[in-house]
């Protein structure tokens, strides 16, 4: 199960590893909280994950069936890519949820195989008119990121590397390493998603 931290709670963990970081300008702990995250990416890209869920409504009222669409976060991995009908008769979906039919297919939504975070819609590839796209991916929050969620073993972790960040800040040399090393311990409990509904999706772009 993973906890919601909000950027308020992120924060306050920075400014409470040591006495000195309480005197970082916001700027300063942007940075640090920016590095800790990158900190824990080197161990792991699959530490955070989410969605995006676009309407294709107005796609389809201005026309527009050929779309190329940019996820906002720092994308480390697309891993599953769909498009959804509502009130189907689920006769061409491959899953159905909630009365909701999921399809996958790479001729109609794929991932662009240059820009990780980038993907393509080519509603004009088929028939049958669909609802919403639905982007699933892997990221890398920011200091900006509202809310982070976070499970036990990666939580562990995630304090590891925040340490290390702020000491690197401190210039804290022997701390910071101590801090890293205990990252890379305390990330190999961390469970390594693997999401069942992982599909390769990458094809050439619109020619």
């Amino acid at each position: 199960m993973k906890n919601a931290y909000s950027r308020e709670e992120v924060v306050s963990f920075v400014k409470a590893l040591d006495v000195r970081a309480r005197k970082f300008t916001d700027a300063e702990i942007d940075n640090v909280i920016n590095r800790g995250y990158a900190e824990l990416s080197t161990v792991t890209k699959q530490a955070f994950s989410s969605e995006e869920i676009v309407d294709l409504e107005d796609l389809y009222e201005g026309s527009e069936l050929k779309h190329t669409f940019d996820v906002e976060d720092d994308v480390t991995e697309i891993y599953d890519i769909y498009v959804t009908q509502e009130g189907d008769d689920k006769s061409m979906s491959q899953e159905v949820v909630q009365d909701v039919g999921i399809y996958r297919n790479s001729d109609l939504a794929f991932r662009d195989n240059r820009y990780v975070g980038r993907v393509h819609v080519d509603l004009d590839a088929v028939d049958t008119v669909f609802d919403n796209l639905v982007v699933k991916y892997f990221y890398t929050p920011r200091a900006t990121t509202e809310i982070v969620y976070m499970d036990s073993q990666t939580y562990l972790a995630w304090q590891d590397a925040m340490g290390a960040a702020t000491s690197y800040f401190l210039k804290d040399v022997d701390e910071e390493t101590r801090k890293r090393t205990s990252m890379n311990r305390t990330s190999k409990s961390m469970v390594q998603q693997d999401p069942e509904d992982s599909v390769d999706s990458v094809r050439a772009v619109f020619s």
